[in-house]
C-alpha cells in the first residue's frame, strides 16, 4: 500500500508538469504536448518540490490535497492554454524508441528491486536529507526549532528544503516515515531525468545516438551507486544535466523554450544544494561566452532563477544560518589562504581523477572531450565553447572550495571527491548526444559542399 501511495503521488507529478509544459512555451499545441511529454514528469518534480519547499517557509503543509489542487490547476491551465491548437497524429512506431522504453522499463524494474529495500545508513541521508525530511512530515513547516536550531547545526542547516520537501511530500503520501521505500523516489528521479533528456533532444539527434548516450549515463556505476545513498548529489546532478541539455540547445537554435526550460531546470538545482549556485553561475558564464548577444534573455533567466531562491535565502539571512563547510568570505582572508592555497592544484587534479575514473563514470568524460574536439574541428564555435567554459569554472570553483574550507583538506576531499563532481560529468554526459549530432551534421554539410565544387575545396 505505501509503494501504491508513492506511485500515486509521482502520478500526479506527472500530471502537474503537463501544465508546466504550456507555461514555459515547450508545448504550444496538443499536437507538440504529446511529442514532448517526456518532459512533464520532471518538470512536475521540480513544481511540487519548489511549491511545497515555499510553503514550507510560511507554516502550510503540502500532502494529498496540495498535490491534487496543483495537478487540478495544473491541467486546467494546460487545457485552456491549448484550446483550439493542432491535435496530435498518428505515427508509426519508431522500432528503436520501441526496444529503447522496453530496455528502460526493464532497467527500472530491475534497479527498483535493489531501492525498495536499501537500508537508510549513510550519514548524511539520516543526517540531514531524511531528518529534514521527517522534521517536515512531523510539523508540517520548516519549524525554526529545528532548522534553525544550535542543536541541529551540524544538518547543514543553510542547504537548500527541495529535496526534504519532496520526501515529506511522500512521506504523507505513504502516511509513515517510511526509510526504505523513500530510495524509490530517487530512483524515479533517474527515470524523469531520462525521458526529459528523450523528449528534450530526439527532434535533434538520431534516436540510436540519443538511447546509447542515455544508457550510457543510466548504467554508470556511480550513478546507481550514489542514488542509492539518498544524498543529494545525484538528484542535483539529473537536474542539472536537463538544465545543461537545454542551454545547449538554445545556444545553437534560439528557440525561447529551451532556455525557459534551463531556467526552470537551474531553480531547481539551486534549491537543492548550495553547490547548486556554483554550477548555475558557471552555466550562466558559459552561455555569456556563447551567446553573448543574447544577453538579455540571460539576465532574465538568471532574474527569474535568483527570484525563486530568494524566499529560502531570506530565511536564512533571517535566523543567521551560515555553511559550516566553508565561507566564500575567506577567499579574502590572506591569513586563512596563505598556508592552504598548495591545496587547490591537489583537488583539481583529484577532482578531475574522479570524473576519468572508468569505475565510476564509464567512458562520459572521454568521449565528450573527443566530441569537442570534433565539433571545434568541424567548425562548431558556440556550442563547444559553452561547454568548456561552463566545466572549466565549475571544475575550478570546486576545488577552490578545498582551499577555503576550514577542514583539513584531505580528508575533507577524501569524504567528498566522488560525489561533488556529479553534476559535472552528468551535464557533460547530457551534452554527449547533442554535440554528436551537431559534429556530424555539419561534417555531413561540409562533405556535401565538397562534392558540389567538384574538386574537394570547401566552396
Amino acid at each position: 500500500m505505501r509503494m501504491a501511495a508513492l506511485l500515486g503521488a509521482n502520478a500526479l507529478m506527472l500530471l502537474t508538469g503537463l501544465g508546466m509544459l504550456p507555461l514555459l512555451g515547450v508545448a504550444r499545441s496538443w499536437r507538440l504536448l504529446v511529442f514532448r511529454c517526456g518532459l512533464a514528469y520532471l518538470c512536475g518534480i521540480l513544481l511540487v518540490g519548489i511549491v511545497s519547499a515555499h510553503l514550507a517557509l510560511v507554516h502550510v503543509s503540502f500532502g494529498w490535497i496540495g498535490l491534487a489542487l496543483l495537478a487540478a490547476l495544473s491541467l486546467g491551465f494546460c487545457a485552456w492554454r491549448l484550446n483550439g491548437t493542432e491535435r496530435p497524429g498518428w505515427r508509426r512506431p519508431d522500432w528503436i524508441e520501441g526496444i529503447a522504453f522496453a530496455a528502460l522499463v526493464a532497467l527500472m524494474i530491475d534497479y527498483g528491486r535493489a531501492f525498495r529495500v536499501a537500508p537508510l545508513n549513510r550519514y548524511d541521508a539520516w543526517a540531514i536529507w531524511a531528518l529534514k525530511g521527517h522534521a517536515l512530515y512531523a510539523f508540517g513547516w520548516a519549524d525554526p526549532v529545528v532548522f534553525a536550531g544550535a542543536s541541529y547545526r551540524f544538518a547543514n542547516l543553510d542547504y537548500p528544503l527541495l529535496l526534504p520537501s519532496l520526501e515529506a511530500v511522500d512521506f504523507r503520501a505513504m502516511g509513515a516515515f517510511d526509510t526504505r521505500l523513500v530510495h524509490v523516489q530517487f530512483l524515479l528521479f533517474l527515470l524523469a531525468a531520462l525521458l526529459a533528456l528523450f523528449a528534450l533532444l530526439r527532434d535533434r539527434v538520431p534516436a540510436p545516438v540519443l538511447w546509447l548516450s542515455l544508457f550510457a549515463l543510466a548504467l554508470a556505476p556511480a550513478v546507481f551507486d550514489q542514488l542509492l545513498t539518498a544524498y543529494a548529489d545525484l538528484p542535483l546532478a539529473l537536474v542539472f544535466g536537463v538544465g545543461i541539455a537545454a542551454a545547449g540547445r538554445w545556444v545553437i537554435t534560439n528557440e525561447r523554450w529551451p532556455l525557459a526550460l534551463a531556467a526552470f531546470c537551474f531553480a531547481g538545482a539551486l534549491l537543492t544544494k548550495n553547490e547548486g549556485s556554483l554550477f548555475v553561475l558557471a552555466v550562466f558564464l558559459g552561455l555569456l561566452a556563447a551567446a553573448r548577444a543574447r544577453w538579455r534573455a540571460l539576465a532574465v533567466a538568471a532574474a527569474i532563477d535568483v527570484l525563486l531562491v530568494l524566499p529560502w535565502r531570506i530565511y536564512v539571512h533571517s535566523h543567521h544560518l551560515r555553511d559550516i563547510n566553508y565561507s566564500l568570505g575567506d577567499s579574502l582572508d590572506y591569513g586563512h589562504l596563505h598556508s592552504r592555497l598548495g591545496a587547490g592544484p591537489i583537488a583539481f587534479r583529484t577532482l578531475g581523477g574522479q570524473m576519468l575514473d572508468p569505475a565510476q563514470w564509464g567512458l562520459l568524460i572521454p568521449i565528450f572531450a573527443v566530441l569537442v574536439v570534433a565539433a571545434v574541428l568541424t567548425g562548431l564555435r558556440a556550442l563547444p565553447l559553452f561547454a568548456l567554459v561552463w566545466t572549466i569554472v565549475a571544475w575550478l570553483g570546486l576545488s577552490w572550495i578545498y582551499v577555503i574550507s576550514r577542514f583539513e583538506y584531505s580528508s575533507y576531499l577524501d569524504s567528498t571527491k566522488e560525489r561533488v563532481v556529479a553534476s559535472i560529468v552528468v551535464g557533460n554526459g547530457a551534452l554527449v548526444p547533442l554535440l554528436a549530432a551537431e559534429s556530424w551534421t555539419r561534417l555531413s554539410a561540409l562533405g556535401r559542399g565538397r562534392a558540389h565544387t567538384g574538386d574537394g575545396s570547401i566552396p
